[in-house]
């Protein structure tokens, strides 16, 4: 811009030098000054920044029901005792045998002859075990309970929500381009200024 300047007033003195050396005005110079030119941006800017919230979820609890023991299993002995009978049994008293008697007949005489004698049997009752004595082993089952119980069931839980930065726009005018002064030649068809 400086040089533009400079050489329009290089021209200009030319042209008045050349006026006054008594030589007619045939070429002149007008200044035109152009205002600067502006230009208005928007441009982001931070409203609010992020955040970081924490939200706590307390601790949950509950009752569950447990299956415990009361008592155990056991063996218990059971002594039955033998089962016992009376039974008849006939039996030999004595065998079958021959014995030699000697018998008078009517007449006086001594007659022997052999005689048989048969067995005898005699009835006996004794008493015998019809089922030994033993020992029987009962188990009494276990016997169980329910119990409640306070559990956890989800310990306390800290969540973070986070909250996005907010942004808006602001609006600045900014010089585009700079004011401008030159010297430009004046048309023949317009008047002539004289400086």
């Amino acid at each position: 811009m400086l040089r533009t300047l400079t050489l329009s007033a290089a021209v200009l003195a030319a042209s008045v030098i050349t006026a006054a050396a008594g030589g007619g005005c045939k070429t002149c110079y007008e200044k035109v000054v152009s205002p600067p030119v502006y230009r208005t941006v928007a441009e982001p800017v931070l409203v609010r920044p992020q955040q970081t919230i924490a939200h706590t979820s307390p601790a949950q609890y509950g009752t569950v029901h447990e299956k415990i023991l009361v008592r155990p299993a056991q063996t218990v002995a059971r002594h039955i005792p033998a089962v016992m009978s009376t039974v008849a049994e006939t039996v030999m008293v004595s065998p079958a045998r021959k014995e030699w008697q000697i018998k008078r007949d009517a007449h006086g005489r001594e007659i022997g002859c052999w005689v048989k004698i048969p067995a005898q049997y005699a009835t006996q009752h004794r008493t015998v075990v019809v089922q030994p004595a033993r020992v029987v082993h009962d188990v009494i089952p276990a016997q169980y309970g329910v119990q409640a119980r306070h559990v956890l069931v989800r310990p306390a839980q800290v969540h973070h929500q986070v909250i996005p930065a907010e942004y808006g726009l602001r609006h600045r005018t900014e010089m585009v381009a700079p004011a401008t002064a030159a010297w430009q030649p004046i048309s023949h068809g317009r008047r002539h200024k004289h400086y």
